[in-house]
């Protein structure tokens, strides 16, 4: 296992200038960066002492700057030839998922509204529609008390 150092650490060699040389070096799955101190090399950790990977270059050039090192060394020839491997986004799938699930139901939406504008019939006032509900239900209400009475005296 390599030896890391904490971001902290890495800012306060920074500024004293200890660090000989810094590394962005290409790994399956993403870059690690590493520095390059009077008797030994350690990688930038996370949080948990695990060897801290950057998605890309450019992720990793951010934290430089930061740190305010601007000259490292990129070392990609783990990479070469190699297709560049994407990293699964599970939190950024289930938005576009949800962002997919929202417009077709806004589109839904739409087309209920287009189809009630359409409607030729003269609008109710929330009084009138009230009543006529209440006069549906009592229909029904009706023929499902008949059709109960008819069902019961059939056995």
């Amino acid at each position: 296992m390599v030896d890391t150092i904490r971001l902290a650490t890495a800012r306060e060699l920074a500024e004293s200038g200890s660090l000989r040389e810094t590394t962005v070096t290409a790994e399956p799955g993403g870059y690690v960066v590493t520095f390059a101190l009077e008797n030994s090399e350690r990688a930038l950790a996370t949080k948990d002492g695990t060897p801290r990977m950057f998605s890309g270059v450019h992720a990793a050039a951010r934290v430089l700057a930061q740190l305010g090192i601007t000259r490292y060394r990129v070392d990609a020839t783990a990479t070469a030839g190699a297709e560049p491997l994407r990293r699964s986004r599970p939190d950024r799938a289930r938005a576009l998922k949800q962002l997919h699930e929202d417009s077709a139901y806004l589109e839904r939406i739409r087309e209920a509204v287009a189809e009630a504008r359409a409607d030729p019939r003269p609008p109710l006032s929330s009084t009138e529609a009230h009543l006529h509900m209440e006069a549906l239900k009592t229909r029904l209400g009706d023929q499902l008390q008949t059709a109960l009475k008819r069902h019961s005296s059939r056995e």
